[in-house]
């Protein structure tokens, strides 16, 4: 009867728009965990790149201290550890060989810091570590059983008295006159934040940050994206300033009275990682504090470039999702004199 089709037909609309509910809040469900996964994923994989390169800072190979490497690179200097300008002022490959700061900071700021390369953004500290390679190429006998080395990268010929600084193209030449126990590539990598050249699906309009390493690439230095969606990036040093061992406090790298890198036995970092995407109908009203930085998202508008502007449906709040993550390491490598 006409009765009981009026009734199907209104079970059947009930039922249909209960399903489409249900495919609605499935799907915002889904949206909000892939996002969360995918800036916890970034912000712990960017995390354990700086944690790694961190524990590797100072490393030396076989050689113990540090007064006994000679530079045998060209253009290089008696001791090998001054070539570059100690405020970090670089000169392309002299910025790789500094070895008197294993570990180096900028507070906010890249002034006087040629090496970077200019961006817009004006957040975030800038970290730099170095270190010889964990994995040294052997050498026996003068002859090296790892031959792929790049003839412009630096590398560090050790033994437990005496080190040598020599270019790839000279390694087996060297090695047959002066045999060390060791060679491993040295490392410097640079840390800050610049706008990703991606989109991640997004509006175009909308910039998103990501983490960068500066690193050498064959004679040149070049800035490589880390981990996308990194907003916010800050350092402290731990300073032990009496040489007990320990920690006496923990300071920003332009901080006055800072005793200097040599001092420095421990690094704290914090990331504030940043969904890529942002969320429609969500919210961010939390405060993140990182070192000498407290951030409040839905109180600051930067862009153009300058990032966070993530009020996308006009309530006057951010919509982006956020973690904040953070490690303190102890460097491994302590420096002699």
């Amino acid at each position: 009867s006409m009765v009981e089709l009026m009734v199907a037909l209104l079970l059947a609309s009930i039922l249909t728009i209960g399903i489409g509910q249900l495919f609605l809040v499935t799907g915002q469900s889904y949206r909000i965990h892939d996002n969360l996964a995918r800036l916890t994923e970034n912000g712990r994989y960017a995390l354990e790149v700086l944690v790694t390169d961190l524990r590797r800072a100072g490393h030396l190979g076989t050689l113990r201290g540090r007064a006994a490497i000679l530079d045998h690179t060209a253009g290089g200097v008696a001791d090998g550890y001054r070539t570059a300008i100690d405020d970090g002022y670089c000169m392309g490959i002299d910025w790789v060989r500094l070895l008197s700061h294993r570990v180096f900071g900028k507070d906010d700021s890249r002034l006087d810091y040629d090496c970077l390369p200019f961006e817009r953004v004006p957040v975030g500290d800038v970290l730099v570590t170095r270190y010889a390679a964990p994995r040294p190429a052997m050498l026996y006998s003068g002859v090296m059983t790892h031959a792929a080395l790049h003839p412009d990268h630096l590398y560090l010929l050790t033994r437990l008295d005496s080190g040598m600084l020599i270019e790839g193209r000279h390694a087996v030449a060297t090695a047959s006159g002066h045999l060390p126990d060791t060679i491993a590539e040295l490392i410097a990598h640079g840390y800050f934040i610049r706008p990703s050249t991606a989109t991640g699906g997004c509006p175009a309009s909308r910039t998103i940050p990501a983490l960068y390493r500066l690193a050498q690439s064959g004679n040149r230095l070049v800035a490589r994206e880390v981990a996308r969606g990194i907003e916010q990036f800050q350092v402290q040093y731990g300073i032990d300033t009496d040489h007990d061992g320990s920690v006496d406090r923990f300071l920003d790298a332009m901080a006055a009275g800072h005793p200097g890198w040599q001092q420095v036995i421990a690094v704290r970092v914090w990331l504030l990682a940043r969904a890529e995407c942002p969320e429609t109908g969500y919210d961010n009203t939390h405060h993140y504090a990182m070192g000498n930085v407290m951030e409040h998202p839905a109180t600051t508008d930067r862009d153009r470039n300058g990032v966070i502007d993530g009020d996308i449906d006009g309530d006057g709040n951010d919509d982006y999702r956020r973690r904040l993550m953070s490690a303190t390491v102890t460097l491994r490598n302590p420096r002699d004199g």
